[in-house]
């Protein structure tokens, strides 16, 4: 048996380029998914009742404001 066997090798960091790609990546497709919910909520023309309209708005809303503080907290980690 060789020496190297027993001995931990080194992982080599992730690329910094790669991470922001991913990281990227994945805030565009969230965007992209809030914007399919957000919008045709926002502009539906009236279907349903105004009761129910203001309710999915306001979690709509709520769920915009979280996503926002959330990444506003996570940069701030660093």
């Amino acid at each position: 048996m060789s020496e190297e066997d027993g001995k931990d090798k080194k992982e080599e960091p992730m690329n910094t380029k790669v991470l922001m790609i991913a990281i990227g990546g994945m805030l565009v497709v969230g965007f992209v998914a809030v914007l399919f919910v957000a919008v045709p909520s926002i502009f539906q023309g009236g279907e349903g009742s105004w009761k129910d309209s203001i309710v999915e708005d306001i979690v709509i809303l709520l769920t915009l404001v979280m996503f926002v503080f959330g990444f506003y907290q996570n940069t701030k980690m660093h």
